[in-house]
């Protein structure tokens, strides 16, 4: 898999939340094309062209704020690029990332993962629905644990492969209402499945 540009990712990342893939590429692609993704490009841009691209995707005038905000960080801090932070071991580097505004810890191990090449499991909501029906985590399991358990069950495989099979996987078989249990490739194993 190729690695992105991690600010590009923070930028795909926000917008990726509470959306649809098609409503995120339609956001992206158009602040892409009419403000631009990098620190410097954001950064320097009006708020009102910023939400103007990313209006597809929802929320924009609290994700234009944030995206201004990020870009004027990593300027500042980092001189525009993120890549320096590869050099960190990961816990540092998660904990650089966090740092940075809007950033969340599901934020920053996407990152850690697709831009660094990481071993971190970003835990979103399908992948946690799935470890809790598999009766891997309690149902109040918190991110780290649910990201602890699966790191270590999942030692040694590609774990960007997994992390989009797995929320594939969510979306399409092990849904939130209505699983389709009938059709999953593991109802045998899954103490939650309805036949």
């Amino acid at each position: 898999m190729r690695s992105r540009d991690p600010f590009e990712l923070l930028v795909l990342t926000e917008l990726s939340q509470i959306t649809s893939s098609k409503n995120l590429w339609t956001a992206f692609n158009r602040l892409r094309d009419s403000v631009g993704t990098s620190p410097e490009s954001l950064a320097g841009s009006d708020v009102k062209a910023i939400e103007e691209a990313i209006k597809p995707a929802g929320l924009w005038r609290i994700r234009a704020r944030r995206l201004k905000e990020l870009a004027e960080e990593v300027l500042e801090r980092f001189g525009g690029s993120l890549r320096s932070l590869g050099r960190l071991s990961t816990e540092e580097l998660r904990e650089e990332l966090l740092k940075l505004p809007g950033v969340g810890v599901k934020t920053a191990d996407v990152v850690a993962l697709f831009s660094f090449g990481r071993p971190v499991m970003p835990v979103d909501t399908h992948i946690r629905r799935i470890a809790i029906r598999l009766g891997l985590v309690p149902p109040n399991a918190k991110y780290e644990e649910i990201r602890r358990v699966l790191e270590e069950g999942l030692r040694g495989e590609d774990l960007a492969f997994m992390h989009i099979a797995l929320i594939r996987f969510g979306r399409e078989v092990c849904k939130a209402r209505s699983p389709r249990c009938h059709a999953c490739p593991i109802r045998g194993l899954c103490p939650s499945s309805k036949g």
